[in-house]
């Protein structure tokens, strides 16, 4: 899969203001004329060094609450937050959103331009564009379903403008198996030892809440496939890391993923967002 090379043009009117904010952006021929909202807060100050994070919402796609929930990290650490809005209407199911629409509904390989990955460098480009920021790359948050969004982007958007990727309490996660059909390995979706090497050897950060343990949650995958890799998402990143550690050995990578664990946290965004943003910004 090659990288994707495509020429786009923002709006130099629209800027974004200091405070909350929302932007509309559809300026991206996979999206085919439709119109993605982003929302956004901005803290004062000088925005050409303001370090931008994307933030990916969780299955209830409420990217305005995840943005709220951002707000007094945001104006405390001065992170300009990008919070792109993957609806329901735009992005049906699974397939559309965790699963990056990779694959049409008949099971096809779609082409990169229609992969919701494709999206992020596009609507940072915009971000840069509309907020005067000199940043080059942006970090990348997910929890939940975001989290899916965001380990998955990490596996097949190789050559992206993320820098520091953070998958946090995932429900299921794409193993590093070629043995097994996606979306819970990597059969038939072009991976090598070339790619499984370059993604072992790139930094990711696997943030777990150490509470996050309930068996039946409501909004945790139970299939046969996600039961494999444990009973609960504490469980399933464990598995995810350990092993991805193991395939590193054996394929002598120098390994550089690592797992955050959060004590007494759940599956609870607000918390896990107060630690990584100390993590990443306090400093």
């Amino acid at each position: 899969m090659s990288a994707l090379l495509l020429i786009y043009t923002f709006p130099v009117w629209a800027q974004l203001t200091e405070g909350s904010g929302m932007f509309e952006f559809s300026a991206y021929p996979g999206l085919a004329g439709k119109t993605m909202r982003i929302f956004y807060h901005k803290p004062t100050g000088e925005v050409g060094d303001m370090p931008i994070l994307f933030v990916m919402h969780g299955v209830l796609r409420n990217a305005e609450t995840y943005r709220d929930n951002w707000v007094e990290l945001s104006d405390t650490y001065k992170v300009l937050v990008i919070v792109p809005e993957f609806s329901n209407e735009l992005f049906p199911g699974s397939r559309s959103y965790n699963y990056g629409n990779l694959r049409s509904s008949s099971g096809t390989l779609n082409d990169e331009q229609h992969w919701s990955f494709s999206l992020l460098d596009p609507i940072f480009d915009d971000v840069v564009s509309r907020s005067g920021s000199k940043q080059q790359r942006y970090d990348l948050f997910g929890h939940s379903a975001g989290s899916q969004f965001v380990h998955r982007f990490f596996l097949f958007k190789r050559h992206s403008k993320a820098n520091r990727v953070v998958a946090a309490n995932a429900g299921g996660y794409t193993m590093l198996d070629l043995d097994v059909d996606f979306p819970y390995g990597l059969k038939g979706m072009g991976f090598d030892k070339e790619r499984l090497s370059h993604v072992l050897g790139r930094e990711l950060i696997i943030q777990l809440g150490e509470e996050d343990i309930d068996p039946a949650h409501r909004h945790l995958n139970v299939s046969a496939e996600a039961m494999r890799q444990g009973r609960h998402r504490l469980e399933r990143g464990m598995t995810f890391f350990s092993s991805a550690k193991e395939l590193a050995k054996r394929l002598n990578i120098d390994f550089k993923w690592n797992v955050r664990l959060v004590p007494g946290v759940a599956h609870e965004n607000e918390k896990m967002a107060v630690d990584i943003a100390q993590y990443l910004y306090a400093h």
